[in-house]
């Protein structure tokens, strides 16, 4: 597993900080916010989220009362960036190497259709035609 930052490709809004085993895993959980065709990905490296004061949450967290009810506090709320991160995102160094998320989802969807994969340098099929 690893651990991504993902941001919008064209304004460079955060959308979160995920982790997944491939970039088509990624794109999925993506998916769950937004369009990840719409996205750049970033390794993150060692690094963490940290609760800076005492939180009356636990976990593993407590069942929601009724369907629908409004989550619960999860304790990450307040949490910050360990320094590693934050200099990382930080933009003086530009120390991250962003990729467009665009592929893997493209990739995903496929895959949800039934597709087979595209094979490197196989040619596309033009629009209308049948094969």
């Amino acid at each position: 597993m690893k651990a991504y930052f993902v941001r919008k490709t064209a304004d460079h809004e955060v959308v979160g900080l995920f982790v997944a085993s491939s970039a088509a895993l990624l794109a999925a959980l993506v998916d769950e916010c937004c369009d990840p065709a719409t996205c750049d990905y970033a390794l993150a490296s060692m690094g963490g989220l940290m609760v800076p004061a005492m939180t009356s949450a636990r976990w593993p967290l407590a069942l929601g009362s009724s369907p629908g009810a409004s989550m619960q506090q999860t304790g990450l709320e307040e949490a910050v960036l360990s320094q590693q991160w934050e200099d990382d995102l930080g933009d003086a160094d530009n120390r991250l190497e962003w990729h467009s998320l665009k592929p893997a989802a493209l990739r995903l969807l496929r895959a949800l259709e039934g597709k087979p994969p595209r094979q490197p340098g196989a040619p596309r099929r033009k629009s209308g035609t049948v094969g």
